[in-house]
């Protein structure tokens, strides 16, 4: 039996979370005046909230993509009772801070050369298009990877099985064929796991933490502990 063995990008493969933070705090205290006094503490929850609102809005049309970079500053300033002024000047300089952060989690480079042993592996995200390019050239990537799937070039966001499907068929299938074992990695439960599921995939979801997940689920705290499950 063949097998397709994709990984999410962000908080599977990249520490995103640690990255997130670390630009934000350096976007913040470089740009006080904006922030009028706000504690980083008050910020950063605020901005996670806003920010994961406006990407459901993205993914279902209502919003572009360069809106969704300067409405998560203008509207998180505007929940604080601050002015908006410095929107779109702050997320220039969040952006260009995150990029600076950007790391691999521990593990990624080896359960990816230890997946491209045991199949076809590819790549499956959501997210801006240039940044998830310039990731996965930042750690060369493709050393690995066969395929990369993004929700800006398919048009469909996970856990839509529209990319999904994408994904099989780029690799020369068409979805429906019972030898073929597809394997899907990721994070999120409501995005990663519930899409592959509904796709046809096997999920299996990194979960550092070990906290109980929503529903049963295959899932691993380690990437290193995938080896098995991908032979």
């Amino acid at each position: 039996m063949s097998q397709l063995i994709y990984f999410d990008l962000d908080d599977t493969l990249l520490d995103h979370a640690s990255a997130e933070e670390h630009a934000q705090r350096e976007t913040f205290e470089s740009n006080a005046p904006h922030f009028g006094g706000v504690a980083f503490a008050e910020w950063i929850p605020r901005y996670r909230e806003v920010n994961r609102a406006l990407w459901d809005s993205y993914a279902r049309g209502e919003v572009t993509g360069e809106a969704l970079r300067v409405e998560r500053f203008a509207a998180t300033l505007t929940a604080l009772g601050l002015d908006t002024a410095g929107a779109a000047s702050l997320s220039k300089a969040y952006l260009a801070c995150y990029a600076n952060h950007w790391r691999l989690n521990e593990g990624a480079e080896e359960i990816l050369a230890a997946a491209s042993n045991h199949g076809t592996v590819g790549l499956l995200s959501n997210g801006f298009r240039e940044i998830q390019r310039a990731k996965i050239e930042r750690f060369a990537l493709t050393r690995f990877v066969s395929h990369v799937v993004l929700s800006e070039e398919v048009g469909a966001m996970k856990p839509a099985r529209e990319i999904f499907d994408a994904a099989v068929a780029l690799a020369g299938g068409n979805g429906d064929g019972a030898r073929v074992r597809k394997v899907y990695i990721g994070d999120s439960f409501a995005t990663d796991v519930v899409g592959a599921k509904n796709a046809g995939w096997l999920p299996v979801l990194y979960n550092p933490s070990g906290a109980p997940p929503p529903a049963p689920v295959l899932f691993v705290t380690r990437l290193s502990d995938l080896k098995p499950l991908l032979e």
